[in-house]
């Protein structure tokens, strides 16, 4: 007895499968991204500020660490004002220029930037800009710096030798100060920075 020959599936049933296959792969990858499972990204970054690398035209986030804005300024110990901001990319720089850094990626935050821990050899950058002052530790991502600033501010290192407004509250409040000229711009009509 011969067995009857099925047909083939219907075109849409086939490339329904094929669509659900190729939705389960991006979101498997993603997954496995954000649980730091994927090569890490390695190579020369820049520093964008006190807190953010680029590579090729890519942005990366440090995790866990909050440094001044650029265009924040802060208080010297002796009363004098300086662009801390400024400051922390270059502190930022000196531990990354010239070295290649292996950023293990975490997630992806709303602005589209990869949010990393990075390393140059065994050495944490995110936790080295803390410890030296820099940047603060990020406790609303995670208190793994905690250790760290409390040393820097100890020692007064960095930006705990005088006075200075935390990141997170500098940014909100020249947020506040933008709404009126145009919502999520700055006063000079660029982007607001944060984060």
């Amino acid at each position: 007895m011969k067995r009857p020959r099925r047909g083939r599936r219907p075109l849409p049933r086939r490339l329904g499968g094929a669509v659900a296959f190729v939705l389960m792969l991006v979101l498997l990858l993603a997954g496995a991204r954000e649980a730091g499972w994927l090569m890490p990204a390695s190579g020369r970054f820049t520093a964008v500020d006190g807190d953010s690398l680029r590579r090729d035209g890519q942005d990366y986030r440090l995790h866990a660490i909050d440094a001044p804005e650029l265009d924040q300024h802060c208080k010297r110990a002796t009363g004098e004002d300086y662009a801390c901001g400024r400051e922390a990319r270059q502190a930022l720089r000196g531990l990354t220029e010239a070295r290649t850094l292996d950023c293990r990626i975490l997630e992806t935050d709303r602005y589209g930037r990869l949010v990393a821990e990075c390393l140059a050899g065994d050495l944490s950058i995110n936790r080295e800009m803390v410890r030296m002052g820099w940047a603060l530790a990020y406790r609303r991502h995670s208190r793994q710096h905690a250790e760290a600033e409390s040393q820097a501010r100890e020692a007064r290192r960095g930006l705990w030798q005088g006075r200075f407004e935390r990141p997170e509250s500098w940014r909100q409040r020249h947020r506040q100060q933008a709404r009126p000229l145009r919502s999520g711009m700055d006063p000079a009509g660029e982007p607001a920075d944060d984060d």
